[in-house]
């Protein structure tokens, strides 16, 4: 019995493969372009975040619709030194300093700063490749080095 439809539905022996990809298919990293930045004070359940989540929305070249990317991956560390550089992932949270302005060494910082850019805003229509968050995380980041 189909419990949704309370009737008599085909075995699962007698069909076929059907044409239409899974909802939860996983993109693949590519070149994205931004098309938009939001802030976003308010979680999913309604509570609000301690401080405004950025999300970029980005064209991605297996999806019609625009996808949203919070976390960025960055270098760092010195090519020099022993340890050598490592890429950390950080959330784009709306830090500010005591003046009102971005905070340095945030990862909207780092976003500008690969953008070339002085204000978010000046983001939309810009190229960059994403990543894979971990190895434990299949979301997407945008990849700020080269």
């Amino acid at each position: 019995m189909d419990e949704k439809n309370n009737e008599e539905s085909p075995s699962v022996l007698t069909k076929k493969v059907g044409n239409i990809e899974p909802e939860s298919k996983k993109l693949v990293p590519a070149q994205v372009t931004i098309v938009g930045i939001r802030e976003e004070t308010e979680k999913p359940d309604g509570s609000k975040y301690k401080l405004p989540l950025i999300k970029f929305l980005c064209k991605h070249p297996d999806k019609p619709e625009p996808i949203q990317i919070s976390k960025v991956k960055v270098l760092i560390g010195e090519i020099d030194s022993d340890e050598g550089q490592k890429a950390v992932t950080k959330t784009a949270w709306g830090v500010t300093d005591k003046e009102g302005n971005i905070q340095m060494g945030s990862a909207l910082d780092d976003a500008l700063k690969f953008f070339k850019v002085d204000c978010l805003a000046d983001i939309e229509a810009k190229t960059c490749h994403t990543v894979v968050e971990s190895k434990e995380s299949s979301f997407l980041c945008l990849k700020l080095f080269t």
